[in-house]
């Protein structure tokens, strides 16, 4: 079984880069999600480039919730608050899309569809010349089923092979689920399992790993996590298990990209789980367990 160790986020700030690069400097990462709009994003990829040969994964994590658009915010108009900051939770874009006519309905995906466009483009760009392989979403917002459509025909639009499917294999570890973080996770982890069936069904011609994991102990993926998940999936025959950390932790002097309705997000940027997540797939490295 093939096991892919994945870093989301990365981009999002300066500490959140070195952070990610760590891990990635010790062996610990096969890819990183980039955040495009994300103010390190110059940063993350001139700090990639001063290394080149050293193997690593390239997806754009596309973003409808963090920071400001990249196109023009008059173009996206039904996507960001009065402020020009992205206003939509991965339920809240949900509900709008239900509350929407038609017409606006249309709207709303042209929106999406220009915005994730100038997100990838950016992030190709930067990056050259190593490839972006990959497409997937930030909080797995693309796995909405009016929004995945836009994220695979994206995908073909830049000849990019790979989409994530967020299905995720059930696992557990006693020692981290005794939070409430654990019970909501079980909601989501539930909603997107639901929600992957028809997306492999409309990505049909894109790759994916056959599971992931990081969805249920989100934000807590710990060393004893990583062993339960890889062990399920061990058992289900998996051919290939994408494992989704978060080792990039932002310094409080950061904070202030996340404002107005984003102001929450500060609190899981900088949290100290974060830490433990990087410190968790440099041991997995130094152990050589994959």
């Amino acid at each position: 079984m093939y096991i892919e160790l994945h870093a989301d986020d990365f981009g999002a700030t300066p500490s959140v880069n070195k952070n990610i690069l760590s891990a990635w400097y010790a062996g610990a990462l096969d890819g990183v999600s980039v955040i495009a709009n994300g103010e390190g994003i110059y940063e993350a990829a001139k700090e990639i480039k001063t290394d080149i040969n050293r193997p690593l994964r390239l997806a754009v994590h596309l973003n409808l919730s963090e920071g400001r658009p990249l196109v023009d915010t008059q173009l996206v108009k039904l996507l960001v608050d009065k402020d020009g900051y992205f206003l939509h939770s991965f339920l809240g874009i949900w509900t709008l899309w239900h509350s929407c006519s038609k017409l606006q309905r249309q709207e709303l995906l042209e929106q999406v569809k220009a915005e994730w466009r100038e997100q990838i483009r950016r992030v190709i760009d930067l990056f050259f010349p190593r490839p972006v392989t990959r497409v997937d979403g930030h909080i797995h917002i693309h796995m909405l089923p009016f929004l995945f459509p836009v994220a695979v025909e994206l995908a073909r639009e830049f000849n990019i092979p790979e989409i994530r499917i967020s299905r995720e294999i059930y696992h557990l570890s006693f020692k981290d689920s005794l939070g409430f973080h654990f019970v909501l996770n079980n909601f989501k982890h539930l909603l997107l399992n639901v929600l992957a069936g028809p997306a492999r069904k409309i990505a049909k011609d894109l790759v994916s790993p056959d599971a992931v994991a990081g969805i249920l102990y989100s934000g807590h993926m710990t060393y004893e996590t990583t062993l339960a998940a890889v062990k399920a999936a061990k058992k289900a025959k998996l051919n290939w298990l994408e494992l989704i950390f978060h080792p990039g932790r932002a310094t409080p002097l950061e904070a202030n990209r996340w404002k107005g309705k984003q102001a929450f997000l500060a609190r899981f940027y900088t949290a100290y789980h974060r830490d433990v997540e990087r410190d968790t797939l440099i041991r997995i490295a130094k152990e050589g367990l994959f």
